[in-house]
């Protein structure tokens, strides 16, 4: 049996003797792309695993350069119809750093802006509204503030608030503490250290995921939880001397392939051969590029031990993207497997 397989299964067997609890639970996905185009094959995908629920990222919250107040970037634009029969689930994202100088109005004014991005969709297709942050001990005091002020705006009340639970923030939760809303996002990815050179994966790792739900950490955490796993991939670079330097959009295995520009050493590392620049990227001879994608077997395994601790009796299993060129890499059926783990 091949080692990643035998691991996988050592790591299942410690979570699957769990009493069955009867589950409903909606396939989904998020969006988040700065336009929606209707693109055809992120069509088939919500329809051939019968998605009953698009999470649609509207814009982001971030502090303003100069004035440093928060202000809306990166906002959605809609250039096709919103597609038919699926629950459109409107979702802001609020950089942590918004939190650092106090705004009175900010609740109001987000919820005015998320209403008329919404204007186009009927409200009965709304029935919850996310927001997302990545909130911290020294900022919570400001953001659950700012849940409980946006709650009791006209557009959000009497929606579903939910929120994205970071894997740091359901362990931690004593010290991070518990948002006012109604469910929880638990955030299966980003869990490494994205900044840490070397051969391992910072989207996803089976071992780093135990690390964080063990001791029954998600069926204690006090909101239903929803559960977000990932699909994408990135390339990550790292100078010769192995500091942290980005990471490389638009540069994949495809261009990694290049046997003149690059030498593969580990199975997720390459190392660059020469002085060249790649799609707008100067790359240094000697620099290090480490490829991390999510292998569907792992995928697998991380949604088996979510699925054996989950309470929800009604959860939503949120594949992040929807993309066409991420999805190339997930057969549909992939994609119905891992949801059926949760039923």
């Amino acid at each position: 049996m091949p080692r990643l397989c035998l691991f996988i299964c050592l790591l299942i067997a410690g979570v699957s003797c769990r009493p069955h609890v009867p589950r409903k639970v909606t396939p989904a996905f998020y969006y988040w792309k700065q336009t929606w185009t209707g693109n055809s094959e992120e069509l088939r995908y919500l329809r051939g695993l019968s998605a009953g629920r698009l999470y649609i990222k509207l814009f982001d919250v971030s502090p303003d350069e100069v004035t440093k107040a928060p202000v809306p970037v990166a906002v959605l634009r809609q250039a096709a119809p919103w597609p038919a029969g699926v629950e459109i689930v409107p979702v802001i994202f609020l950089m942590n750093e918004v939190w650092a100088h106090a705004d009175t109005t900010l609740a109001s004014r987000v919820a005015k802006l998320t209403a008329q991005l919404c204007d186009s969709i009927p409200g009965d297709r709304i029935h919850e509204i996310q927001l997302d942050c990545d909130w911290t001990q020294t900022t919570r005091e400001a953001y659950f503030s700012f849940l409980k002020q946006i709650r009791n705006t006209s557009f959000f009340r009497n929606r579903r608030i939910s929120v994205t639970i970071r894997m740091y923030q359901m362990k931690y939760a004593s010290r991070a503490g518990i948002p006012p809303a109604n469910r929880g996002l638990l955030m299966c990815y980003n869990m490494g250290d994205l900044r840490k050179s070397g051969d391992h994966n910072s989207i996803l790792d089976l071992v780093t995921l135990r690390s964080y739900i063990e001791e029954q950490r998600v069926a204690g955490y006090p909101l239903p939880l929803d559960i977000a796993l990932p699909l994408f991939g990135w390339s990550v670079l790292f100078l010769p001397d192995n500091t942290y330097a980005g990471i490389l959009r638009y540069v994949g295995e495809e261009e990694l392939k290049d046997t003149l520009l690059f030498s593969k050493t580990t199975v997720s590392q390459y190392v660059v051969r020469k002085d060249t620049l790649l799609n707008g990227f100067l790359l240094r001879k000697g620099s290090t590029v480490r490829r991390e994608t999510i292998d569907p077997s792992v995928l697998e395994a991380a949604a088996q031990m979510v699925a054996a601790q989950l309470q929800t009796t009604d959860p939503a299993v949120i594949f992040y993207h929807l993309d066409s060129v991420t999805l190339k890499k997930y057969p549909l059926n992939e994609l119905q497997k891992v949801c059926r783990f949760f039923n």
